[in-house]
């Protein structure tokens, strides 16, 4: 009966995670918890924020313990002059002395600490700002990775559509010919009127094997990009979602909130940090230390008797790095740094030239989309009158075959035209709304 159980409640969430039907936004949502390519944009961030933990901690009290034996085979030897201790002895002779013992051992504890540095403190803004240049960097896959989605969702309901199509003038080419077939019987028409009819319907029956196979290679593609199990059915909306069904209202473009320029505008503020921090090599840095050590000496390898002595040293103090010449090398450097940075305002203009054309272009491609659906919807209605009115003159026996084959063939045409910018459309909105709408992560 558990087991029963277990079965029951596992095909349950199982059939109502594949039962759901996924637009743009859903197919997103599930992409963001299990796309490799957004999960490593989510790692970078994290990365950025240890590095901000690492070089803040550089800067704290650093602790280190140290142990250390030494057994000296040949214990060094020193030379003075043999007068020293024997008055009649020659001036030049010389005699050697042993200084030290065979064993020694010391243990101590060392503390470090950072007082000043202007290094240390712009290497902690220049991380911060590095953080949130990553972060950027997150926010700009995102919105790529969001605009591909909708497009190769697009693109699988434009092939969906065009199979429809093909479906629905498959069926009416089956009632055309047995149509025909009858006028055939009836002596109004050729036995040979019927073959025109035919060859349209195999062209329709392989244009729709071509469609299923782009079909299968698209929703393949789509689910590897969000990481979806390629072995599992997905349900997918049938139609475009476009605001040209509620117009877009002037849509602005602000290149300030764009995440190209905020990362050109982070990136001239870190190469000023880079200039700051070359500049504050010239600067004194000072650490303070303090270290506790404990040494014995012994002729014999007897460390553990506790009777024995350990002699303690303790001492502290400060150290004051001044830098005083360097050859003309830190100038080198600073001059090399104030480049880069006119370089990354070039770059910053640049990208803001290109924002601001891109979204022209942009919103350029949209009204002329909406412009050409609309034409095109005209111009299918006046193929389709034309069309009914050549089947009504074959019914009676005042047209051919081959005359109603090029007008089915034409009406064909002009609907994949349709459905091919109403795709051109949904294309243009979803590039436009990339760029004037900001994702919120």
């Amino acid at each position: 009966m558990k087991r029963a159980l277990i079965l029951y409640l596992f095909s349950t969430t199982f059939l109502s995670v594949n039962s759901q039907i996924f637009n743009g936004d859903l197919l997103f949502k599930y992409a963001q918890e299990n796309s490799p390519k957004l999960q490593n944009a989510k790692l970078d961030v994290f990365l950025s924020d240890e590095k901000i933990k690492e070089i803040r901690a550089s800067g704290l009290p650093k602790i280190n313990g140290e142990l250390s034996f030494q057994n000296f085979v040949n214990v060094p030897t020193t030379v003075v002059p043999a007068n020293a201790f024997n008055p009649t002895a020659p001036k030049d002779e010389l005699v050697g002395l042993s200084f030290g013992t065979p064993f020694n051992a010391n243990y101590n504890l060392k503390v470090s600490q950072l007082i000043f540095s202007f290094s240390y403190i712009y290497a902690l803004k220049a991380a911060q700002n590095y953080s949130e240049l990553s972060r950027l960097a997150k926010l700009q896959v995102n919105e790529n990775f969001l605009e591909q989605i909708n497009l190769n969702l697009g693109q699988i309901i434009l092939i969906k559509k065009q199979k429809e199509l093909l479906n629905q003038n498959i069926k009416e080419v089956q009632v055309l010919k047995t149509k025909t077939n009858s006028l055939i019987s009836a002596g109004v028409m050729e036995q040979s009127s019927v073959n025109d009819i035919a060859i349209m319907e195999i062209e329709f029956k392989n244009a729709l094997e071509l469609l299923k196979s782009n079909e299968q290679l698209a929703i393949l593609n789509l689910k590897t990009s969000i990481g979806y199990p390629v072995d599992s059915s997905i349900a997918l909306i049938e139609d475009f979602e476009m605001a040209y069904k509620t117009p877009l209202n002037n849509p602005t473009l602000n290149p300030s909130n764009s995440s190209a320029v905020k990362m050109g505008q982070q990136n001239v503020i870190l190469n000023e940090l880079s200039l700051k921090a070359s500049q504050s090599d010239g600067y004194p840095s000072i650490y303070g230390f303090f270290n506790q050590q404990h040494m014995a000496m012994r002729n014999n390898f007897n460390f553990f008797d506790t009777s024995k002595d350990w002699y303690p040293a303790t001492l502290w103090g400060i150290n004051v790095t001044i830098p005083l010449y360097n050859s003309g090398e830190g100038k080198a450097k600073n001059k090399q740094k104030e480049f880069e940075i006119e370089k990354a305002k070039n770059e910053l203009v640049d990208i803001e030239n290109q924002i601001a054309s891109l979204y022209e272009m942009l919103k350029n491609n949209y009204q002329n989309a909406v412009l050409n659906l609309n034409s095109q919807k005209t111009k299918v209605d006046l193929i389709q009158k034309v069309y009914q009115n050549e089947e009504k003159k074959l019914s009676h026996g005042a047209s051919n075959s081959l005359l109603l084959s090029q007008r089915k063939i034409q009406l064909l045409q002009a609907n994949q035209d349709l459905i091919q910018k109403e795709y051109e459309l949904y294309k243009a909105e979803v590039q436009l709304n990339t760029h004037t709408n900001s994702l919120k992560l």
